[in-house]
């Protein structure tokens, strides 16, 4: 699916530029591998740059990225080592893996998450280490930061927020090819990432 569907399906009118060859994190690794520029969202849209912006948490002082930005915006951030060293620490389960392999790739997602969050930081590693070890494109994904009061920036990220009714942190949207919703995980997971990722998609 290219990412030009996904938003049509999801905004509805979103402005994207026209997507390049697939690009996917390299599955079979031990460690997680550095996407490269061309890999993240930015491609698809009309601006060049990243859209979101960086500020901190009135709480806990921690980076807030608010907006649409992707694995590779994160990873340029110094004080998201916790994203590549919770990405190295986590072994998903292999079975669960081989299925997401050869079925994940009919869906998209929404991942709505905070920067700021704990839940957040346990999870996102976890699940693009799932991501990573399944081979999934990142032309599938849209990711949108947000605050404590659970708001955005930009017209695409404030429009998935409202359809998908982001209440809680992280929420992993799991979406078939018209944009509506098969399932998610929310905050925490029942058993695993991915297996409760195989679970939504058995019961699609």
């Amino acid at each position: 699916m290219t990412m030009l569907r996904f938003a049509h399906a999801l905004i509805a009118a979103a402005v994207l530029t026209a997507s390049t060859a697939s690009a996917q994190i390299p599955p079979d690794r031990n460690k997680p591998v550095l996407m490269q520029p061309k890999d993240t969202l930015r491609q698809f849209f009309a601006s060049p740059t990243p859209d979101y912006e960086v500020g901190k948490d009135p709480k806990n002082d921690r980076v807030v990225f608010k907006g649409l930005f992707a694995y590779a915006d994160m990873i340029d951030e110094p004080t998201f080592s916790w994203l590549t060293s919770g990405m190295e620490e986590y072994t998903p389960n292999k079975d669960a893996v081989q299925f997401l392999k050869n079925n994940l790739n009919k869906y998209t997602l929404f991942i709505a998450v905070g920067t700021w969050c704990g839940d957040s930081k346990d999870l996102l590693p976890k699940f693009f280490r799932v991501l990573q070890d399944a081979g999934f494109s990142h032309e599938n994904i849209l990711m949108a930061g947000l605050d404590r009061d659970k708001t955005t920036l930009t017209k695409e990220g404030k429009k998935a927020v409202r359809k998908y009714k982001i209440k809680l942190l992280p929420t992993f949207v799991i979406l078939d090819g018209n944009g509506h919703e098969v399932g998610r995980i929310e905050e925490s997971v029942n058993k695993s990432v991915e297996e409760d990722l195989v679970e939504i998609i058995k019961k699609k």
